[in-house]
Protein backbone atom coordinates (compact mmCIF):
# COMPACT_ATOMS: atom_id res chain seq x y z
CA UNK A 1 0.00 0.00 0.00
CA UNK A 2 1.54 3.08 -1.13
CA UNK A 3 0.15 6.59 0.73
CA UNK A 4 -0.41 9.95 -0.94
CA UNK A 5 -1.27 12.65 1.68
CA UNK A 6 -1.92 16.03 0.46
CA UNK A 7 -3.80 18.28 -1.69
CA UNK A 8 -6.12 15.37 -2.85
CA UNK A 9 -6.65 14.22 0.48
CA UNK A 10 -8.99 17.34 0.96
CA UNK A 11 -10.32 16.95 -2.28
CA UNK A 12 -8.75 19.59 -4.22
CA UNK A 13 -7.05 19.13 -7.79
CA UNK A 14 -5.70 22.56 -8.89
CA UNK A 15 -8.73 25.22 -8.75
CA UNK A 16 -11.06 22.34 -9.13
CA UNK A 17 -12.48 19.93 -6.53
CA UNK A 18 -11.32 16.49 -6.97
CA UNK A 19 -14.56 15.03 -8.30
CA UNK A 20 -15.22 17.82 -11.02
CA UNK A 21 -11.91 17.22 -12.48
CA UNK A 22 -11.31 15.48 -15.22
CA UNK A 23 -7.89 13.47 -16.75
CA UNK A 24 -6.67 14.83 -19.54
CA UNK A 25 -7.56 11.61 -21.36
CA UNK A 26 -10.72 10.09 -21.67
CA UNK A 27 -9.35 6.47 -21.80
CA UNK A 28 -5.74 5.57 -21.18
CA UNK A 29 -3.77 1.90 -20.41
CA UNK A 30 -1.04 2.93 -18.03
CA UNK A 31 1.96 0.24 -17.34
CA UNK A 32 3.89 0.06 -14.19
CA UNK A 33 7.31 -1.92 -12.86
CA UNK A 34 7.64 -2.55 -9.09
CA UNK A 35 10.47 -3.39 -7.58
CA UNK A 36 12.17 -3.57 -3.97
CA UNK A 37 9.96 -5.16 -1.10
CA UNK A 38 7.58 -6.49 -4.06
CA UNK A 39 8.49 -7.59 -7.38
CA UNK A 40 6.31 -7.65 -10.05
CA UNK A 41 3.79 -5.16 -12.46
CA UNK A 42 0.91 -3.27 -12.52
CA UNK A 43 -1.29 -2.20 -15.24
CA UNK A 44 -3.92 0.76 -14.45
CA UNK A 45 -6.70 0.75 -17.11
CA UNK A 46 -8.87 4.40 -17.21
CA UNK A 47 -12.00 4.98 -18.71
CA UNK A 48 -14.57 7.94 -18.68
CA UNK A 49 -11.67 10.55 -17.97
CA UNK A 50 -10.87 8.95 -14.55
CA UNK A 51 -14.22 8.28 -13.18
CA UNK A 52 -13.79 3.96 -13.88
CA UNK A 53 -10.75 2.52 -13.19
CA UNK A 54 -9.17 -0.80 -12.66
CA UNK A 55 -5.86 -1.72 -11.31
CA UNK A 56 -4.54 -5.09 -11.75
CA UNK A 57 -1.66 -6.25 -9.94
CA UNK A 58 0.77 -8.99 -9.76
CA UNK A 59 3.71 -9.60 -7.48
CA UNK A 60 6.23 -11.35 -5.65
CA UNK A 61 7.36 -10.41 -1.84
CA UNK A 62 9.26 -12.56 0.62
CA UNK A 63 7.84 -12.28 3.95
CA UNK A 64 10.47 -14.32 7.30
CA UNK A 65 11.98 -16.27 4.23
CA UNK A 66 8.73 -17.53 2.51
CA UNK A 67 8.12 -16.18 -0.93
CA UNK A 68 4.57 -14.93 -1.35
CA UNK A 69 2.86 -14.32 -4.52
CA UNK A 70 0.42 -11.30 -4.49
CA UNK A 71 -2.47 -10.92 -7.50
CA UNK A 72 -5.23 -8.28 -7.01
CA UNK A 73 -7.38 -6.36 -8.67
CA UNK A 74 -9.14 -3.24 -7.93
CA UNK A 75 -12.08 -1.46 -9.59
CA UNK A 76 -12.89 2.34 -8.94
CA UNK A 77 -16.39 3.89 -9.43
CA UNK A 78 -17.81 7.06 -8.20
CA UNK A 79 -19.92 4.99 -5.78
CA UNK A 80 -17.99 2.11 -5.76
CA UNK A 81 -14.55 0.23 -4.78
CA UNK A 82 -14.37 -3.45 -4.79
CA UNK A 83 -11.26 -5.32 -4.16
CA UNK A 84 -9.84 -9.05 -5.13
CA UNK A 85 -7.60 -11.10 -4.27
CA UNK A 86 -6.74 -13.82 -6.29
CA UNK A 87 -4.62 -15.65 -4.43
CA UNK A 88 -7.03 -16.02 -1.51
CA UNK A 89 -10.11 -15.92 -3.62
CA UNK A 90 -11.78 -13.17 -1.90
CA UNK A 91 -13.40 -10.06 -2.97
CA UNK A 92 -14.41 -7.08 -0.27
CA UNK A 93 -16.51 -3.74 -1.59
CA UNK A 94 -17.17 -0.37 0.01
CA UNK A 95 -18.50 3.10 -0.98
CA UNK A 96 -16.73 5.31 -2.53
CA UNK A 97 -15.25 7.87 0.11
CA UNK A 98 -15.33 10.60 -2.70
CA UNK A 99 -18.98 9.68 -2.80
CA UNK A 100 -19.64 11.10 0.83
CA UNK A 101 -17.61 14.27 0.33
CA UNK A 102 -19.94 14.92 -2.27
CA UNK A 103 -22.96 14.80 -0.37
CA UNK A 104 -21.96 16.60 2.41
CA UNK A 105 -20.99 19.39 -0.10
CA UNK A 106 -23.94 19.14 -1.84
CA UNK A 107 -25.69 19.54 1.62
CA UNK A 108 -24.14 23.40 2.78
CA UNK A 109 -25.37 26.53 1.70
CA UNK A 110 -24.04 28.57 -1.73
CA UNK A 111 -21.64 31.02 1.09
CA UNK A 112 -20.52 27.18 2.60
CA UNK A 113 -19.07 25.98 -0.46
CA UNK A 114 -17.48 29.33 -1.67
CA UNK A 115 -15.68 28.87 1.38
CA UNK A 116 -14.92 25.43 0.85
CA UNK A 117 -13.49 25.98 -1.98
CA UNK A 118 -11.48 28.74 -1.00
CA UNK A 119 -10.01 26.47 2.07
CA UNK A 120 -9.12 24.05 -0.26
CA UNK A 121 -7.18 26.12 -1.86
CA UNK A 122 -5.55 27.66 0.80
CA UNK A 123 -4.99 23.99 2.73
CA UNK A 124 -3.90 21.75 0.08
CA UNK A 125 -0.02 22.35 0.40
CA UNK A 126 -0.54 23.27 4.08
CA UNK A 127 -1.92 20.45 5.03
CA UNK A 128 0.76 18.48 3.32
CA UNK A 129 3.70 20.18 4.80
CA UNK A 130 2.18 19.96 8.68
CA UNK A 131 2.74 16.09 7.58
CA UNK A 132 6.38 17.21 6.49
CA UNK A 133 6.02 17.11 3.32
CA UNK A 134 5.95 19.30 0.60
CA UNK A 135 4.45 19.80 -3.22
CA UNK A 136 6.65 20.48 -6.43
CA UNK A 137 4.13 22.17 -9.58
CA UNK A 138 5.85 20.23 -12.51
CA UNK A 139 8.78 19.28 -11.31
CA UNK A 140 9.79 16.61 -13.93
CA UNK A 141 8.67 15.47 -16.97
CA UNK A 142 7.76 11.65 -16.54
CA UNK A 143 6.63 9.64 -20.32
CA UNK A 144 5.75 13.25 -22.21
CA UNK A 145 3.78 14.47 -18.75
CA UNK A 146 4.29 17.32 -16.52
CA UNK A 147 4.09 15.70 -13.02
CA UNK A 148 3.66 17.23 -9.46
CA UNK A 149 6.21 15.95 -7.16
CA UNK A 150 4.74 15.21 -3.57
CA UNK A 151 6.84 14.31 -0.79
CA UNK A 152 5.99 13.14 2.17
CA UNK A 153 6.57 11.90 6.08
CA UNK A 154 10.78 11.48 4.85
CA UNK A 155 10.28 8.87 2.82
CA UNK A 156 8.14 8.65 0.59
CA UNK A 157 7.99 11.06 -3.42
CA UNK A 158 5.42 10.58 -5.65
CA UNK A 159 5.01 12.21 -9.06
CA UNK A 160 1.84 12.59 -10.31
CA UNK A 161 0.58 14.18 -13.76
CA UNK A 162 -0.07 17.68 -13.03
CA UNK A 163 -3.18 18.70 -11.16
CA UNK A 164 -4.37 14.79 -11.22
CA UNK A 165 -4.29 11.79 -8.66
CA UNK A 166 -2.49 9.84 -11.66
CA UNK A 167 1.00 8.90 -10.16
CA UNK A 168 3.77 7.69 -12.79
CA UNK A 169 6.51 7.63 -10.50
CA UNK A 170 6.25 6.72 -6.52
CA UNK A 171 9.69 6.07 -4.61
CA UNK A 172 9.51 4.92 -1.03
CA UNK A 173 12.34 4.42 1.86
CA UNK A 174 10.23 4.12 4.79
CA UNK A 175 11.05 2.02 8.13
CA UNK A 176 13.32 -0.37 6.01
CA UNK A 177 11.02 -0.72 3.37
CA UNK A 178 11.85 0.18 0.17
CA UNK A 179 9.80 -0.26 -3.12
CA UNK A 180 9.86 1.66 -6.42
CA UNK A 181 6.73 1.83 -9.01
CA UNK A 182 7.35 3.82 -12.73
CA UNK A 183 5.15 3.49 -15.21
CA UNK A 184 6.74 2.64 -18.65
CA UNK A 185 4.05 3.38 -20.92
CA UNK A 186 0.88 5.64 -21.23
CA UNK A 187 -1.31 4.22 -24.08
CA UNK A 188 -4.58 6.39 -24.45
CA UNK A 189 -6.09 4.17 -27.08
CA UNK A 190 -8.98 2.37 -26.86
CA UNK A 191 -9.65 0.51 -23.21
CA UNK A 192 -11.02 -3.50 -23.63
CA UNK A 193 -14.08 -3.56 -21.86
CA UNK A 194 -13.51 -6.66 -20.45
CA UNK A 195 -11.17 -5.62 -17.96
CA UNK A 196 -13.48 -4.13 -16.05
CA UNK A 197 -15.35 -7.46 -15.64
CA UNK A 198 -15.18 -8.79 -11.95
CA UNK A 199 -13.57 -12.07 -11.75
CA UNK A 200 -15.86 -14.94 -11.86
CA UNK A 201 -16.60 -17.29 -8.89
CA UNK A 202 -15.83 -14.51 -6.10
CA UNK A 203 -18.90 -12.38 -4.16
CA UNK A 204 -17.22 -9.15 -2.99
CA UNK A 205 -18.57 -8.45 0.81
CA UNK A 206 -19.72 -5.38 2.18
CA UNK A 207 -17.88 -4.50 4.74
CA UNK A 208 -19.94 -2.37 6.75
CA UNK A 209 -17.50 -0.74 9.27
CA UNK A 210 -15.04 0.79 6.41
CA UNK A 211 -18.30 2.47 4.98
CA UNK A 212 -18.64 4.00 8.37
CA UNK A 213 -14.88 5.21 8.80
CA UNK A 214 -15.44 6.79 5.45
CA UNK A 215 -18.37 8.62 5.91
CA UNK A 216 -16.93 9.78 8.83
CA UNK A 217 -13.35 11.16 7.16
CA UNK A 218 -15.61 12.60 4.54
CA UNK A 219 -17.47 14.97 7.38
CA UNK A 220 -14.37 16.11 9.08
CA UNK A 221 -12.57 16.90 5.86
CA UNK A 222 -15.47 19.13 4.79
CA UNK A 223 -15.60 20.54 8.58
CA UNK A 224 -12.07 21.11 8.18
CA UNK A 225 -12.78 23.17 5.07
CA UNK A 226 -15.76 25.00 6.29
CA UNK A 227 -14.35 25.79 9.37
CA UNK A 228 -10.43 25.01 9.69
CA UNK A 229 -10.66 26.80 13.08
CA UNK A 230 -13.16 25.08 14.91
CA UNK A 231 -11.69 21.92 12.98
CA UNK A 232 -8.77 22.09 15.41
CA UNK A 233 -10.51 20.62 18.28
CA UNK A 234 -12.23 17.76 16.37
CA UNK A 235 -10.29 13.95 16.47
CA UNK A 236 -8.63 13.30 13.33
CA UNK A 237 -8.39 10.14 11.41
CA UNK A 238 -6.44 8.54 9.59
CA UNK A 239 -6.04 7.94 5.27
CA UNK A 240 -8.18 5.06 4.85
CA UNK A 241 -6.82 2.20 2.82
CA UNK A 242 -8.23 0.09 0.05
CA UNK A 243 -12.14 -0.67 1.76
CA UNK A 244 -12.12 -4.35 3.47
CA UNK A 245 -8.62 -5.30 2.52
CA UNK A 246 -6.27 -7.24 4.67
CA UNK A 247 -3.06 -4.80 6.06
CA UNK A 248 -0.26 -7.10 5.99
CA UNK A 249 2.69 -6.04 9.16
CA UNK A 250 4.31 -3.26 7.38
CA UNK A 251 1.30 -2.13 6.24
CA UNK A 252 -0.06 -1.58 9.58
CA UNK A 253 3.53 -0.30 10.98
CA UNK A 254 2.90 2.76 8.15
CA UNK A 255 -0.87 3.31 9.53
CA UNK A 256 0.26 3.52 13.04
CA UNK A 257 2.86 6.12 11.74
CA UNK A 258 0.61 8.28 10.03
CA UNK A 259 -1.83 8.32 13.24
CA UNK A 260 1.50 9.41 15.17
CA UNK A 261 2.37 12.46 12.81
CA UNK A 262 -1.02 13.16 12.49
CA UNK A 263 -1.78 13.29 16.20
CA UNK A 264 1.67 15.24 15.92
CA UNK A 265 0.16 17.77 13.65
CA UNK A 266 -3.47 18.34 15.52
CA UNK A 267 -1.12 19.51 18.33
CA UNK A 268 0.70 22.10 16.66
CA UNK A 269 -2.36 23.51 15.25
CA UNK A 270 -3.32 23.78 18.56
CA UNK A 271 -0.77 26.04 19.73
Amino acid sequence: MIMVLGASSLGLAGDELAWEKKLPFKTATISYSIKGMENGMETLYIRDHGRERATYRETTSNMMGMKMTNRTVEFKTPDQIYTYDLEKQQGFKGLNPQKYMIEEYDRLSAVEKEKVRENAKKMGAAYTEGMGGQIQQNAVKILGYDCDKVEIMGGSSTYLIHDTDVALKTEMNMMGMKLTMVADSVDKGKVDDKVFEHPAGITAEANSESDKMAQNMARQAIAMLKDPEKAKTMPMMPQLAIPGAEMSAEDKEMMQQVQQMMKGMKGKQAQ
